[in-house]
């Protein structure tokens, strides 16, 4: 039986964004500015930056411009704080993203599911890497079971997601790593 908290008794990742996009094997993506493909070139996702608007706020759609998650920028948080909702829905809260510190050599990202967002003890999943390289590895928690890895190719960011693992929710959190990076100005 599948816990709330995006894992289960057998220590799979539950979708977090939705089933749709999770599969068996690993996934190869490639990002270049805003755009997302597939290993065979099809664009699966698109960022959309609103043009007007108080919140540095991110739209992740698909390739038919339908919105899967609202990424919004906490203005006033030290920590980079970044919330994310499903679809366009700002009252369906999915999980926040922020950085673990104010000041750190190497970035260390955090990500907090809806469940885990009052007390914020430990962390769901982890995000570290180096803001230079705009490399990074996705993991469980404060584990070392890795979900997802990125580098830097040719003008572009590399993302191989491992298998049973949702690929909107990486491909979401590749977008603010970067983002948190640069400031909330990538993309």
């Amino acid at each position: 039986m599948a816990k709330q908290d995006g894992t289960s008794s057998s220590n799979t990742i539950q979708p977090l964004v939705g089933s749709e996009f999770v599969r068996p094997q690993p996934l190869d993506l490639t990002i270049t500015g805003d755009t997302v493909k597939d290993a065979t070139g099809n664009k699966v996702f698109k960022v959309k930056t609103p043009l007007f608007g108080l919140h540095n706020k991110r739209i992740l759609v698909d390739p038919n411009d339908s919105p899967i998650v609202t990424m919004k920028m906490k203005v006033t948080s030290k920590h980079d704080r970044w919330q994310v909702y499903r679809g366009s829905d700002l009252d369906d809260k999915i999980f926040t993203v922020k950085r673990s510190s104010t000041v750190q050599l190497k970035t260390r990202v955090e990500v907090f599911l809806k469940h885990n967002q009052t007390k914020e003890s430990s962390c769901d999943f982890t995000i570290k890497g180096r803001f230079m390289k705009r490399a990074c590895t996705i993991y469980v928690g404060d584990s070392t079971k890795i979900i997802a890895q990125v580098y830097e190719g040719d003008e572009r960011l590399v993302a191989t997601v491992y298998p049973n693992v949702d690929y909107a929710f990486i491909v979401t959190l590749i977008f603010i790593f970067d983002l948190i990076n640069n400031g909330g100005t990538a993309i």
